[in-house]
């Protein structure tokens, strides 16, 4: 090749400077001897371990990235090797990955790959072409990791901690944390709003896949653990055995069993358990079934309150139905009392009266000749005689009141307690405090929607009176949707 200055091939150029002492090389020259001397070196393919780092995809199919010495995503790497996967060498290494290769070449994935080393001339870059992978390094790692921080965990006694502590009767108020905007925020607040219940959800935005995420994940979770809330729900949907790499992370985890309150879990996975999903306080497969977990608890605390305000109901009436008995029966043992002493005092002065009549009359057969005579001391002692018995007579009535009067008051006593377990029981207080009661067009109380069909009409009893409505579709338990994996 001749030299574009007119001095000659290269060669003769070098040798020309290097009469004078030095010697210059062109670009092109110099790249190219690079080159032969790392062909040289590596003639065969090789295998390589490192960490994905900036992976891109061209339009074209290919993938670029660098092959790093693993550090954290926040360090930078000792060493870094460009690498290049043509868009044929791609098609190969995803049927090799098989379904999960979008997840497995992702930022941070530590891989052992094989290829081809050379020097990209254009760039004068020194580069591996890459042609192959081995999925199981990468898997093993992952279970490697894995294994190692869940008996750390299991050793520290952190993988019962949040077990312990207890879940709300009514669980209402979330933190959902989980990336704004994804899948999975939509199916949790989907399955919960489909309940008709007063939820409150607070969302904690993270991103929960990518290189450096399990950092973001703790952060999130620490920030919801500080807020009054009774559950934290931690979801996303599926992905990769890679991309669900930061819940099996030593950041999340310890974050996990740190929170104040009962982490619910709802990754889309259904064979593993990551370690996220180990250490919190419930489990569920994905984020509608976490969010269909936290609804059968409020459910069941419905129904139990239901069927308690049910028996309450049924035992006042029956108590209210015995007292009233025993409350008619003493009234009726009450005026039968009095009744009898009423006519017994009847009977004492009719008698009294009737021996004062014989009396009076016998003294006067006896005495009439001296009647005149002592008609005075007779008068006198027939007063004496009726007042004395009016002062018996009074006595009796007395007496005949304070029964009465003594028997009503302990009838009213016991009436009093009753009448307040009445009002206790009464249903119009419950009203008041917010519940309502639903009844059919013909006044049978509606327990389930079991029986409601479109067009029924509806009365429900509130504090203030009662609302009459049609029903337009019936929802039973259980159909608000299928989950997503």
């Amino acid at each position: 090749m001749s030299d574009p200055r007119g001095g000659g091939t290269p060669a003769e150029s070098r040798h020309a400077a290097a009469a004078g002492g030095t010697t210059t090389y062109e670009v092109a020259e110099l790249v190219g001897m690079l080159g032969d001397l790392v062909e040289e070196s590596f003639p065969d393919e090789i295998w390589i371990t490192g960490q994905i780092r900036n992976i891109t995809k061209s339009r074209k199919g290919h993938v670029y990235f660098d092959l790093a010495t693993p550090a954290a995503a926040e360090k930078t790497p000792e060493a870094v090797l460009p690498v290049v996967l043509f868009d044929w060498y791609r098609k190969i290494v995803n049927r090799i990955l098989g379904p999960g290769a979008a997840g497995q070449m992702i930022d941070g994935a530590e891989i052992r790959i094989r290829g081809s080393v050379s020097v990209y001339k254009a760039r004068g870059q020194f580069q591996l072409q890459m042609k192959i992978i081995d999925p199981d390094y990468t898997l093993s790692r992952l279970t490697d990791q894995r294994d190692r921080l869940l008996g750390e965990l299991r050793a520290a006694g952190l993988l019962e901690r949040n077990k312990e502590l207890l879940v709300p009767t009514l669980p209402l108020r979330v933190a959902l944390v989980t990336s704004t905007g994804s899948a999975a925020e939509a199916d949790f607040r989907d399955a919960l709003s489909a309940s008709g219940l007063g939820w409150e959800i607070l969302v904690a935005d993270t991103p929960v896949q990518g290189f450096g995420s399990e950092q973001r994940i703790a952060a999130a979770l620490a920030l919801a653990s500080r807020r009054a809330v009774d559950v934290i729900a931690l979801v996303r949907g599926g992905g990769a055995r890679t991309e669900l790499a930061p819940f099996d992370s030593a950041a999340v985890a310890h974050a996990v069993a740190g929170c104040a309150v009962p982490v619910f879990t709802g990754i889309g996975h259904e064979i593993d358990r990551s370690i996220a999903d180990l250490v919190a306080h419930t489990v569920c497969n994905t984020p509608t079934a976490c969010a269909t977990a936290l609804l059968e608890r409020v459910r069941t605390f419905d129904r139990a309150t239901l069927e308690a305000w049910e028996r309450i109901e049924r035992t006042g009436r029956r108590t209210l139905a015995a007292d009233a008995h025993r409350l008619d029966a003493a009234a009726g043992r009450t005026s039968a009392a009095a009744a009898g002493h009423c006519r017994a005092a009847r009977r004492d002065v009719k008698r009294l009266a009737s021996d004062l009549d014989r009396a009076v009359r016998h003294g006067a057969e006896r005495a009439g000749w001296l009647l005149d005579g002592h008609r005075v001391q007779a008068a006198e002692r027939a007063a004496v005689r009726l007042a004395e018995h009016r002062r018996m007579l009074a006595s009796v009535a007395d007496r005949l009141r304070l029964d009465l009067r003594q028997a009503l008051t302990g009838a009213f006593r016991r009436l009093d307690p009753l009448e307040a377990r009445l009002h206790a029981y009464d249903p119009q207080r419950a009203l008041e405090r917010g519940w309502t009661i639903t009844t059919d067009g013909a006044g049978h109380l509606l327990r389930s929607v079991s029986g409601i069909t479109p067009g029924a009409t509806l009365r429900t009893r509130m504090s203030d009176g009662t609302v009459t409505s049609t029903a337009t579709a019936v929802s039973p338990e259980g159909t608000t949707g299928s989950d997503d994996d």
